[in-house]
């Protein structure tokens, strides 16, 4: 159990370690070919259950008490074969009253802090009634998010911002704040559709696939791809940003389901240092949902693996990957295709080059 009363998942076997590698690094192509995927949540309970149909019916988010940000398919976990399920939909993870921004200001700043909105510091500061122990949240259904400048460049004078998700400033008993950190949430975009059990979810039917399987299976996946493509762009350059922040003394948080984290360690290689949390650092804290429960119940959310590291070595190690193929692929790859097709007879092995 964590300190904010989040439960501990005990970490998978190795072998779902080794399918992420191959899927993600030998692939290469950011989704996983073959997989089939289905929704094990949708508008926060399993398929069917009547309280998750109150809410497609009112299109709003068990988790956050508001409406849902993606209405039109309620998808909250996709579950892909008989892998532990993954979180497809940020507000998923705000469960419990936002509890991993609990376990992040624990890890941050000690125990007996207490998560405020910036409201409630004015009035606690005006009736003289701080305490030291608040941390002021700035991020969604807290407050505007706030946003941090992208680099400038030669065509424009100013490229906008990067949003920082949350960002957790402790105050002192006077009200001015003492430090701070920031907390990005990131779950993964799926690819192709699940829109068909979407569908017969909303009429209130179960699915069946093409294949007579109930509950069915659709074509949808995970977009891996994204690991590189911008999660990691942006989490380096935050940073970098942050640390150069004279309060932000414990670095940057990244929460996002284990599959995610174990494809950016996949990414990054497993040769990148732990660090104490401290100013530069990147602390990776993954979830994911717990076992099935009963009708009409919602499921836990699990604390799984925490790792902590410098942005430098998560710079250095995106731009120097280790889970290459071995050398000469492209040179094998010619020589086989450029052999000619004779209808009976085995291909003709050519010469190599010297």
């Amino acid at each position: 159990m964590s300190d904010n009363g989040v439960p501990l998942r005990q970490p998978k076997s190795a072998a779902f370690d080794a399918f992420l590698v191959s899927a993600d690094i030998l692939l290469g192509e950011g989704a996983i070919r073959g997989m089939s995927g289905r929704l094990v949540e949708f508008f926060g309970y399993a398929p069917l259950d009547p309280e998750g149909l109150k809410h497609a019916a009112a299109k709003t988010c068990p988790f956050v008490k508001a409406q849902c940000i993606k209405p039109n398919h309620g998808g909250c976990t996709l579950e892909l074969g008989n892998e532990q399920p993954v979180i497809i939909c940020p507000n998923r993870l705000y469960a419990n009253e936002h509890a991993i921004l609990g376990d992040v200001a624990v890890q941050a700043f000690g125990a007996g802090v207490n998560l405020t909105s910036a409201q409630a510091i004015e009035k606690a500061k005006a009736d003289g009634t701080l305490t030291g122990k608040e941390v002021a949240v700035f991020g969604k259904y807290w407050g505007s998010e706030l946003s941090i400048p992208k680099p400038k460049t030669d065509e424009e004078d100013d490229t906008g911002g990067f949003y920082i998700d949350y960002v957790l400033a402790r105050l002192d008993t006077t009200g001015a704040m003492a430090e701070f950190t920031a907390c990005e949430i990131q779950t993964i975009d799926t690819t192709n559709s699940y829109r068909e059990q979407v569908a017969a979810l909303l009429k209130g039917e179960q699915f069946v696939d093409d294949k007579g399987r109930s509950p069915g299976w659709t074509n949808a996946g995970l977009n891996w791809a994204n690991v590189s493509k911008r999660i990691l762009p942006q989490l380096i350059y935050k940073g970098y940003v942050l640390r150069r922040e004279k309060y932000c003394g414990k670095g940057l948080f990244f929460v996002c389901p284990t599959a995610v984290l174990k494809r950016i360690r996949a990414r990054l290689g497993t040769k990148m240092l732990e660090y104490p949390i401290a100013a530069g650092t990147i602390t990776f804290q993954a979830y994911d949902i717990g076992d099935p429960v009963p009708l009409g119940q919602t499921r836990s959310l699990v604390k799984g693996e925490t790792f902590t590291t410098t942005v430098e070595q998560v710079a250095y190690a995106f731009v120097s990957p280790v889970n290459l193929p071995e050398m000469g692929v492209y040179e094998k790859a010619i020589v086989k295709a450029l052999i000619p097709r004779v209808p009976g007879k085995k291909k003709a092995i050519p010469p190599q080059p010297a």
